[in-house]
């Protein structure tokens, strides 16, 4: 790549351009490395949409093929039309930010994977166990994987005495608790009785659940680096905000800076929400008049994150309870509709909190800025 774009870079000097820029479409590892590299060199870089480029090839050569010689075209098309994306090179916390933001979901995937995996292995095993899941991720269901592995034939050899002091020393169980699972367990074991498929069961749950701890650990340790990045991001950008107060936890603050970069490189709210996917998508034609969605073509990590803040906050008694209800209750909405509007105005909150510098005041959130000026 590096002689590739020297070699170039001689033959534009010979035919006397001075400057030139390297535009590409985004391909994952790929677009990075011929960007870093460009860069190193001196020369600028920038970014088309890939959607664009599709549709660019359709109007270029008549039809939705693709080929590696058709490519270049269209790139070229597109950024004639000054459709370029900026290659925003942020400093060194922010791209800690995003990676470790990516190991935190990955963790959250992988989480998510092992405990259905739990659950399948659990449910042939020991289908008599009826416990909450809250009790089996907890100390308690934690102390019955460490002593048993949750083996309902291990668990049925031992009485109750001896089961409850054997789980007492690894946890604060209930008696009660230690009762009904022995009666599940003896219930299981009655039914389906210790056999070489058991055994694989209980091997394949103890897989599961190695993974699960793996998960938890990763995601702990991510949690930690993210909270710890947001502090250090804090000292150099001082409007970031300090989120005690206003139900969004600082590591979700962390995983969304991440996705975004510093919120200083935007003009407005606007160009935020058009970076995440979630501005607004018309459909409108003479007399027909389709459906407005989010275009979707941004970050999905910036979404989901979106998502996950909003689903804390639209309980009954949380800041966005009363807007969201109003919203499905009185005005009808759908749940995810609903769900899409809430994450809307939540960016809008984030960037009027960052660039007013001031502390979180839940009662700016729904007043809007000429009620604000009428006040002053």
């Amino acid at each position: 790549i590096t002689s590739t774009l020297r070699l170039i870079c001689e033959r534009a000097l010979a035919c006397g351009i001075t400057q030139l820029r390297v535009v590409v479409e985004p391909t994952g590892r790929y677009h990075k490395l011929l960007l870093r590299i460009a860069y190193s060199l001196g020369l600028q870089t920038a970014l088309v949409d890939a959607g664009h480029v599709v549709k660019m090839r359709a109007v270029l050569f008549g039809d939705s093929g693709k080929t590696d010689q058709r490519d270049p075209y269209a790139i070229e098309a597109v950024a004639a039309q000054g459709r370029l994306i900026a290659d925003r090179r942020h400093a060194a916390v922010y791209e800690l930010l995003r990676q470790w933001g990516k190991l935190y979901q990955n963790a959250e995937v992988a989480l998510i994977e092992a405990k259905s995996r739990v659950h399948n292995a659990l449910t042939l095993l020991f289908p008599d166990f009826d416990f909450s899941t809250d009790f089996l991720y907890g100390p308690s269901g934690q102390a019955i994987v460490r002593c048993f592995g949750l083996d309902p034939h291990r668990i049925a050899e031992l009485n109750l005495s001896r089961l409850y002091v054997r789980l007492g020393r690894h946890c604060a169980i209930r008696r009660s608790s230690v009762t009904r699972l022995l009666a599940q367990a003896r219930q299981t074991v009655a039914a389906l009785a210790k056999s070489r498929i058991t055994d694989l069961l209980a091997h394949e749950l103890a897989l599961a659940w190695e993974d699960f701890e793996l998960a938890t650990r990763r995601r702990q340790a991510a949690r930690a680096q993210l909270e710890t990045l947001y502090d250090e991001a804090r000292i150099a950008d001082r409007l970031l905000p300090q989120v005690a107060g206003s139900g969004i936890s600082k590591m979700a603050m962390a995983r969304l800076l991440g996705e975004t970069g510093p919120l200083s490189a935007y003009a407005s709210w606007r160009q935020l929400l058009r970076m995440g996917g979630v501005n607004l998508r018309e459909r409108k034609s003479g007399t027909y008049v389709g459906q407005t969605r989010i275009a979707r073509t941004g970050r999905p990590l910036f979404r989901a994150i979106i998502n996950q803040i909003a689903l804390a906050l639209v309980r009954h008694d949380r800041l966005f309870g009363t807007y969201y209800h109003h919203k499905t209750g009185v005005q009808k909405m759908p749940g995810k509709k609903a769900m899409t509007a809430v994450g809307r105005k939540i960016v809008k909150m984030i960037w009027g909190w960052y660039r007013s510098g001031a502390a979180f005041d839940r009662t700016r959130v729904f007043q809007c800025e000429a009620q604000r000026r009428h006040a002053a």
